[in-house]
């Protein structure tokens, strides 16, 4: 992961004092729109979210209104960065990731508190859940988001970068007490009658993975497509790329049949566990939903985590992230995830995003129709 000239001193930019456009490390080169002049992009951005949001709340897709209003704050934080004019509606609305974070993990706390989880587990679940709930709040200080900023990006603080370091800390402290809130919501899960999945949902997420990768690398604030397209790494496929999109779907099958057998040999209830999630996510799924779930998660995981976050964040960590989201599965399904993780991010390093995004593409539509 590069330093960005970390603990040096920044230029910035003439009209607001922040750090320049080149030398934020969340927008590294390909800044060509400039300081000071995010111009029309925040306005289409207004107009582009409010539709996505309001049509996510009227179709029941809690999910993409979730990922559009955290591409919002993005779109602020990223015309803040650029121009000192948008610094007090960022101020107004950069309090909702640390609060709204300090809520749901209360919440999530008392839900814990009132399941059936093993009675000796339980108030040390509560415990994380609540010290999330502290932890969340408490990135609304500045001293607090400008040390995550240094930690995760090695870089000088801005607005956009406080908060991406927020979002990364809130996704790590989710692991635990979500994995044990997910423990109390698995049988009712199991047993409803319909899919899982549903196109309309599936299709939402996938809105909601590529609106929220554009706007967090600064798309119509900082760049035009073109540079927005090579910040994320989305390249042009060559010949040669398809026998590495092969070998990689190969390793990754390969990765999860040794994880799989070892599971089943070592550990039969993780194995149960994790086959009946992998049963209900396939269910009722016919071949165009299959592949529109492949799409969706190769896609929009790849554009947002690899894509966007791990230049800055590195290997380790993005992967460690990519894990702590899927704690619908057991701890050692959510360790075979963090190894998928880091081949895929290690694809993205040697290659590009788009073959990552192929990669995973393909194998989540040959897993799905396996199970």
């Amino acid at each position: 992961m590069q330093s960005d000239n970390y603990g040096t001193e920044q230029p910035t930019a003439p009209e607001t004092g922040f750090p320049a456009p080149e030398d934020n490390p969340w927008a590294p080169a390909g800044d060509l729109i400039g300081p000071g002049t995010p111009g029309k992009g925040p306005a289409l951005w207004l107009v582009a979210l409010v539709a996505f949001g309001v049509g996510g709340l009227l179709f029941g897709q809690q999910e993409l209104a979730a990922m559009v209003a955290l591409a919002g704050l993005f779109v602020v934080a990223q015309a803040a960065d650029l121009d000192a004019g948008w610094a007090p509606v960022h101020y107004l609305l950069s309090w909702v990731v640390p609060l709204g974070g300090g809520a749901a993990f209360t919440m999530l706390g008392v839900g814990i508190l009132g399941s059936d989880i093993v009675p000796a587990l339980r108030p040390w679940a509560v415990g994380v859940s609540w010290a999330g709930a502290v932890v969340s709040a408490s990135t609304a200080l500045r001293p607090v988001s400008d040390t995550l900023v240094r930690l995760f990006f090695r870089a000088p603080p801005s607005h956009s970068l406080r908060l991406g370091a927020r979002l990364t800390l809130l996704g790590l402290l989710f692991a635990v007490p979500g994995w044990f809130a997910f423990r109390y919501l698995l049988d009712s899960l199991m047993n409803e009658p319909g899919p899982l999945l549903e196109r309309v949902s599936l299709g939402g997420q996938l809105i909601g993975y590529v609106l929220l990768a554009l706007a967090s690398v600064g798309f119509m604030v900082r760049r035009d497509l073109a540079a927005t397209l090579e910040r994320l790494g989305i390249r042009p496929l060559a010949r040669e790329h398809l026998a590495i999109i092969a070998l990689g779907v190969v390793a990754l099958w390969g990765l999860n049949a040794s994880a799989d057998w070892l599971q089943h040999t070592v550990f039969p209830d993780l194995w149960e566990h994790d086959h009946r999630m992998n049963e209900a996510i396939a269910r009722g799924l016919g071949p165009g939903e299959v592949i529109l779930l492949g799409m969706s998660a190769g896609i929009g995981e790849e554009l947002t985590l690899r894509g966007a976050l791990q230049p800055k964040l590195g290997l380790l960590l993005t992967s460690l992230l990519f894990a702590a989201l899927h704690v619908q599965y057991s701890w050692f399904g959510v360790g075979v995830i963090f190894l998928l993780g880091l081949t895929l991010g290690a694809i993205r390093d040697r290659t590009s995003t788009s073959v990552a995004i192929c990669v995973h593409a393909v194998y989540d539509v040959l897993a799905v129709f396996s199970v």
